[in-house]
């Protein structure tokens, strides 16, 4: 049986410049944002989202190159769709960010001047940082090419981003009142449209 697509020449190049996009991204958005909040409304979330997101990305390789009776089918288009929905993710998370501004932070930090922020991505999803990365990391399990892979990475990016979530909201229904609750009430969506 012939090694997944992902570690092929040219696909092992486009695979590992997709990622180096993804870790370049974070680390620009860690150099512009990081360091401003206090961490204490963060419970751990920063390092369980790290340590869950991590663990996605090393159980999809490990996965795929050991359970390979349960590939995706057309491994070439899974592989380029997969690609192209890493690009996707890394791009909203940068509009998320830059549509925060001065209010974006890596620890989960909210203080009751802060405002809440309901233009760009923040129409649709009241978490869409979160979703860059989520679909990121989707995109990642997608390109891999595996169906257990990509379990893998949903089901530790549920885990990391759902904890995160239910952190983050906790903290700005505590701080912001009224304002975020007549916020989440027109914006049903914490990190998926539609679904979730």
């Amino acid at each position: 049986m012939s090694p997944p697509v992902y570690v092929q020449p040219p696909h092992i190049y486009v695979f590992f410049g997709a990622i180096g996009l993804w870790i370049v991204s974070d680390l620009h958005i860690a150099w512009r944002f990081g360091g401003r909040g206090d961490a204490s409304q963060d419970r751990g979330s920063k390092r369980v989202l790290g340590l869950s997101v991590a663990a996605g990305v090393l159980g999809a390789a490990l996965v795929s190159e050991f359970v390979t009776a349960l590939s995706l089918a057309h491994p070439a288009i899974a592989f380029w769709g997969g690609i192209g929905t890493m690009v996707l993710g890394v791009v909203v998370r940068q509009y998320a960010a830059w549509t925060l501004r001065e209010y974006f932070s890596l620890e989960v930090t909210v203080d009751s001047t802060d405002s809440v922020v309901t233009s760009g991505p923040y129409r649709w999803v009241r978490h869409p940082s979160y979703t860059g990365g989520f679909t990121t990391l989707v995109g990642l399990g997608v390109a891999v090419g595996n169906w257990v892979s990509l379990a893998v990475v949903i089901g530790a990016g549920l885990v990391g981003y759902g904890y995160r979530i239910t952190v983050e909201e906790r903290a700005l229904r505590d701080q912001l009142g009224d304002e975020y609750e007549a916020y989440a009430e027109r914006t049903p969506y914490r990190l998926v449209p539609g679904l979730w």
